[in-house]
């Protein structure tokens, strides 16, 4: 007879691991490993797949502020090109200073209407409505 039971366990000692629990911990530390892995490599790729897109994103905004330069320069000489002959060709300073951007003003300045020349002031280009009106709103300002 003996003492002990069959079904009673000894508990190991302490740094002691049985050849059956040896493997399990081993699985787990090879899988843990594995998802690492796996883990920085989607880490690298999630980042190159974000440096990508980034590039894409500041070549379309280079592609279009080069369109949209392109427009504005178009835009700007057309307003130039509407303007009389006479105000186009005057210097910028005096425009600004003596005319204060009036463009009808400036016409009339530089073609010296007097209040006699009455059919010659018929003649002008009137100011547009919308110019007007914008001079109206900056004024209330």
């Amino acid at each position: 007879m003996s003492t002990l039971n069959s079904t009673h366990r000894t508990t190991p000692k302490r740094g002691y691991t049985s050849p059956k629990n040896l493997s399990a911990k081993t699985a787990r530390s090879i899988n843990r490993d594995a998802s690492r892995q796996l883990a920085e490599e989607q880490r690298q790729a999630m980042l190159e797949n974000f440096d990508m897109e980034v590039e894409d994103k500041i070549r379309s905004m280079r592609a279009q502020l080069v369109a949209d330069k392109r427009d504005l320069i178009l835009k700007a000489d057309c307003e130039i090109a509407q303007l009389p002959k006479c105000v186009r060709e005057m210097p910028l300073k005096t425009f600004l200073h003596e005319y204060q951007g009036d463009v009808s003003a400036a016409v009339r300045g530089s073609l010296q209407i007097d209040s006699d020349s009455s059919d010659k002031l018929l003649s002008l280009p009137e100011t547009p409505l919308a110019i007007r009106v914008r001079r109206r709103l900056a004024q209330s300002k």
